[in-house]
Protein backbone atom coordinates (compact mmCIF):
# COMPACT_ATOMS: atom_id res chain seq x y z
CA UNK A 1 0.00 0.00 0.00
CA UNK A 2 2.84 2.30 1.01
CA UNK A 3 4.72 1.59 -2.21
CA UNK A 4 1.17 2.70 -4.16
CA UNK A 5 0.73 5.39 -2.41
CA UNK A 6 3.99 6.45 -3.29
CA UNK A 7 4.10 5.69 -6.76
CA UNK A 8 0.76 7.76 -7.34
CA UNK A 9 2.86 10.95 -5.38
CA UNK A 10 5.28 10.73 -7.80
CA UNK A 11 3.04 10.89 -10.86
CA UNK A 12 1.14 13.32 -9.61
CA UNK A 13 4.21 15.63 -9.22
CA UNK A 14 5.29 14.60 -12.80
CA UNK A 15 1.73 15.44 -14.27
CA UNK A 16 1.89 18.75 -11.81
CA UNK A 17 5.11 19.74 -13.96
CA UNK A 18 5.05 18.25 -17.11
CA UNK A 19 5.58 20.69 -20.01
CA UNK A 20 2.69 21.25 -22.45
CA UNK A 21 3.08 19.93 -25.71
CA UNK A 22 5.05 21.86 -28.06
CA UNK A 23 3.27 23.22 -31.48
CA UNK A 24 2.23 25.93 -33.70
CA UNK A 25 -0.68 27.51 -31.64
CA UNK A 26 -1.45 30.44 -29.82
CA UNK A 27 -3.92 32.57 -27.69
CA UNK A 28 -4.16 35.92 -28.00
CA UNK A 29 -6.53 38.40 -25.31
CA UNK A 30 -6.71 42.18 -25.79
CA UNK A 31 -8.02 43.69 -22.86
CA UNK A 32 -8.99 47.38 -22.16
CA UNK A 33 -8.61 49.02 -18.98
CA UNK A 34 -12.08 50.79 -17.71
CA UNK A 35 -11.92 54.58 -17.39
CA UNK A 36 -9.85 55.36 -14.53
CA UNK A 37 -8.78 52.29 -14.00
CA UNK A 38 -5.71 51.41 -15.58
CA UNK A 39 -3.79 51.08 -12.12
CA UNK A 40 -6.35 48.92 -10.31
CA UNK A 41 -6.25 46.44 -13.67
CA UNK A 42 -2.82 46.40 -13.27
CA UNK A 43 -2.54 45.19 -9.97
CA UNK A 44 -5.83 42.94 -10.47
CA UNK A 45 -3.97 41.26 -13.28
CA UNK A 46 -0.87 40.83 -11.29
CA UNK A 47 -2.50 38.72 -8.39
CA UNK A 48 -4.02 36.65 -11.08
CA UNK A 49 -0.26 35.60 -12.66
CA UNK A 50 0.10 34.80 -9.00
CA UNK A 51 -2.97 32.66 -8.85
CA UNK A 52 -1.18 31.06 -11.73
CA UNK A 53 2.11 30.53 -10.41
CA UNK A 54 0.33 29.08 -7.14
CA UNK A 55 -1.46 26.52 -9.49
CA UNK A 56 1.18 25.75 -11.18
CA UNK A 57 0.89 26.97 -14.60
CA UNK A 58 3.87 25.54 -16.83
CA UNK A 59 2.30 27.57 -19.67
CA UNK A 60 3.80 30.92 -20.28
CA UNK A 61 2.21 33.88 -20.60
CA UNK A 62 3.34 37.07 -22.09
CA UNK A 63 2.13 40.41 -22.19
CA UNK A 64 2.44 43.70 -23.37
CA UNK A 65 0.97 47.38 -23.41
CA UNK A 66 -0.03 49.04 -26.75
CA UNK A 67 2.44 52.37 -27.14
CA UNK A 68 1.80 53.17 -31.02
CA UNK A 69 -1.61 52.72 -32.93
CA UNK A 70 -5.44 52.36 -32.72
CA UNK A 71 -5.43 50.69 -29.68
CA UNK A 72 -3.39 52.78 -27.47
CA UNK A 73 -3.60 52.26 -24.25
CA UNK A 74 -4.75 48.62 -24.25
CA UNK A 75 -2.98 45.49 -22.61
CA UNK A 76 -2.30 41.91 -25.01
CA UNK A 77 -1.52 38.82 -23.35
CA UNK A 78 -0.31 35.44 -25.14
CA UNK A 79 0.67 32.22 -25.00
CA UNK A 80 2.25 30.50 -27.91
CA UNK A 81 3.89 27.39 -29.03
CA UNK A 82 1.20 25.04 -27.64
CA UNK A 83 -0.26 21.49 -29.71
CA UNK A 84 -4.25 22.50 -30.56
CA UNK A 85 -4.48 19.68 -27.56
CA UNK A 86 -3.25 21.69 -24.90
CA UNK A 87 -6.55 24.30 -24.92
CA UNK A 88 -8.01 21.13 -23.65
CA UNK A 89 -5.70 21.08 -20.92
CA UNK A 90 -5.99 24.18 -18.92
CA UNK A 91 -4.40 24.41 -15.60
CA UNK A 92 -7.68 24.73 -13.21
CA UNK A 93 -10.15 26.31 -15.55
CA UNK A 94 -12.81 26.83 -13.22
CA UNK A 95 -10.14 27.94 -10.58
CA UNK A 96 -8.55 30.58 -13.42
CA UNK A 97 -11.66 31.87 -14.20
CA UNK A 98 -13.46 32.25 -10.46
CA UNK A 99 -9.71 34.25 -9.89
CA UNK A 100 -10.02 36.31 -13.31
CA UNK A 101 -13.31 37.64 -12.17
CA UNK A 102 -12.52 38.39 -9.00
CA UNK A 103 -9.60 40.30 -9.87
CA UNK A 104 -9.60 41.32 -13.70
CA UNK A 105 -13.00 41.67 -14.83
CA UNK A 106 -14.15 44.46 -12.70
CA UNK A 107 -11.33 46.69 -13.63
CA UNK A 108 -11.53 45.89 -17.76
CA UNK A 109 -13.28 44.91 -20.50
CA UNK A 110 -12.07 41.29 -22.59
CA UNK A 111 -12.05 42.95 -26.54
CA UNK A 112 -10.85 40.15 -28.44
CA UNK A 113 -9.34 36.60 -27.56
CA UNK A 114 -8.27 34.41 -30.42
CA UNK A 115 -6.40 31.20 -31.41
CA UNK A 116 -3.89 31.67 -34.03
CA UNK A 117 -1.35 29.11 -36.31
CA UNK A 118 2.22 30.12 -36.78
CA UNK A 119 3.30 29.66 -40.19
CA UNK A 120 6.22 28.25 -39.74
CA UNK A 121 7.31 27.60 -43.49
CA UNK A 122 6.12 31.85 -43.68
CA UNK A 123 8.58 32.72 -40.84
CA UNK A 124 12.16 33.55 -40.92
CA UNK A 125 14.26 32.96 -37.48
CA UNK A 126 13.03 31.68 -34.04
CA UNK A 127 9.42 31.98 -33.39
CA UNK A 128 8.30 34.90 -31.71
CA UNK A 129 7.26 36.65 -29.45
CA UNK A 130 9.76 36.49 -27.06
CA UNK A 131 10.35 38.98 -24.20
CA UNK A 132 12.02 41.69 -26.01
CA UNK A 133 11.67 45.33 -25.07
CA UNK A 134 8.54 45.80 -27.77
CA UNK A 135 6.99 43.95 -30.04
CA UNK A 136 6.39 45.37 -33.47
CA UNK A 137 2.98 43.78 -34.90
CA UNK A 138 0.90 44.00 -38.13
CA UNK A 139 -2.24 42.76 -38.77
CA UNK A 140 -2.96 41.79 -42.71
CA UNK A 141 -6.98 41.28 -43.64
CA UNK A 142 -7.06 39.43 -47.00
CA UNK A 143 -10.44 38.72 -49.12
CA UNK A 144 -12.31 35.41 -48.87
CA UNK A 145 -10.88 33.17 -51.01
CA UNK A 146 -7.51 34.48 -51.17
CA UNK A 147 -5.56 32.77 -48.03
CA UNK A 148 -3.99 30.66 -50.10
CA UNK A 149 -2.70 32.74 -52.38
CA UNK A 150 -1.24 35.14 -50.13
CA UNK A 151 0.63 32.32 -47.71
CA UNK A 152 1.68 31.33 -51.20
CA UNK A 153 3.53 34.01 -51.32
CA UNK A 154 4.54 35.03 -48.11
CA UNK A 155 6.45 31.54 -47.97
CA UNK A 156 8.07 32.58 -51.08
CA UNK A 157 9.17 35.71 -49.57
CA UNK A 158 10.46 33.67 -46.79
CA UNK A 159 12.40 31.71 -48.60
CA UNK A 160 13.88 34.10 -50.80
CA UNK A 161 18.01 34.14 -51.34
CA UNK A 162 17.80 37.92 -49.45
CA UNK A 163 16.27 36.14 -46.51
CA UNK A 164 17.90 32.76 -46.54
CA UNK A 165 19.33 32.00 -43.64
CA UNK A 166 18.80 34.83 -41.79
CA UNK A 167 18.32 34.63 -38.05
CA UNK A 168 17.74 37.96 -36.77
CA UNK A 169 16.40 39.81 -37.33
CA UNK A 170 13.84 37.52 -37.88
CA UNK A 171 10.08 37.41 -38.11
CA UNK A 172 6.75 35.33 -37.49
CA UNK A 173 3.49 34.96 -38.96
CA UNK A 174 0.27 33.79 -37.68
CA UNK A 175 -2.93 33.21 -39.30
CA UNK A 176 -5.98 33.22 -37.19
CA UNK A 177 -8.20 30.27 -36.99
CA UNK A 178 -11.14 31.38 -34.76
CA UNK A 179 -12.18 33.97 -32.71
CA UNK A 180 -12.34 36.65 -34.98
CA UNK A 181 -13.28 38.02 -39.32
CA UNK A 182 -11.52 35.80 -41.41
CA UNK A 183 -8.45 36.21 -43.39
CA UNK A 184 -6.76 37.72 -40.88
CA UNK A 185 -2.69 37.45 -40.60
CA UNK A 186 -0.46 39.02 -38.30
CA UNK A 187 3.45 39.58 -38.49
CA UNK A 188 5.51 39.94 -35.38
CA UNK A 189 8.81 41.02 -35.31
CA UNK A 190 10.85 41.94 -31.96
CA UNK A 191 12.84 45.36 -32.12
CA UNK A 192 14.81 47.00 -28.97
CA UNK A 193 13.68 49.82 -28.76
CA UNK A 194 10.88 52.64 -29.35
CA UNK A 195 13.28 54.46 -32.21
CA UNK A 196 14.51 50.82 -34.15
CA UNK A 197 10.54 50.22 -34.94
CA UNK A 198 10.50 53.40 -37.22
CA UNK A 199 13.34 51.58 -39.10
CA UNK A 200 12.37 47.97 -39.86
CA UNK A 201 12.39 47.00 -43.24
CA UNK A 202 9.85 45.76 -45.82
CA UNK A 203 9.07 41.89 -45.59
CA UNK A 204 5.45 41.67 -46.98
CA UNK A 205 6.62 40.20 -50.71
CA UNK A 206 5.14 42.13 -53.66
CA UNK A 207 3.13 39.81 -54.53
CA UNK A 208 0.97 39.48 -51.28
CA UNK A 209 0.74 43.21 -51.46
CA UNK A 210 -1.42 43.28 -54.22
CA UNK A 211 -4.17 40.79 -52.12
CA UNK A 212 -4.11 42.82 -48.63
CA UNK A 213 -7.49 44.59 -48.27
CA UNK A 214 -6.55 46.36 -44.92
CA UNK A 215 -3.56 46.80 -42.71
CA UNK A 216 -3.03 47.74 -38.90
CA UNK A 217 0.24 48.29 -37.86
CA UNK A 218 1.15 48.78 -34.04
CA UNK A 219 4.03 49.04 -31.29
CA UNK A 220 3.60 47.30 -28.19
CA UNK A 221 5.80 47.10 -25.09
CA UNK A 222 6.98 43.74 -23.14
CA UNK A 223 6.10 44.08 -19.24
CA UNK A 224 7.85 41.65 -17.25
CA UNK A 225 5.76 43.05 -14.30
CA UNK A 226 2.61 41.73 -16.44
CA UNK A 227 4.02 38.20 -17.77
CA UNK A 228 4.25 35.01 -16.19
CA UNK A 229 7.27 32.80 -16.67
CA UNK A 230 7.28 29.67 -14.95
CA UNK A 231 10.57 28.22 -13.78
CA UNK A 232 11.85 24.90 -14.81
Amino acid sequence: MKHLLATSLLLLSASAFAQPAAGPFARMVVIQPKPGQSAAFEQGYQRHLEWHKGANDRWTWYGWSFVLGDRLGMFMDGTFGHAAANFDAAVQPAGDAADNAANVVPHADFLSHGVFRRLESASVGQPLPDASPFLAMATYTVAPGEETAFERQLVAGASAPANTGRAAPGFTWYRLQVGGAGGQYVLMRAVPSFGAAAELPEVLPAGAKALVRGVRTELLRYRADMSYIPKD
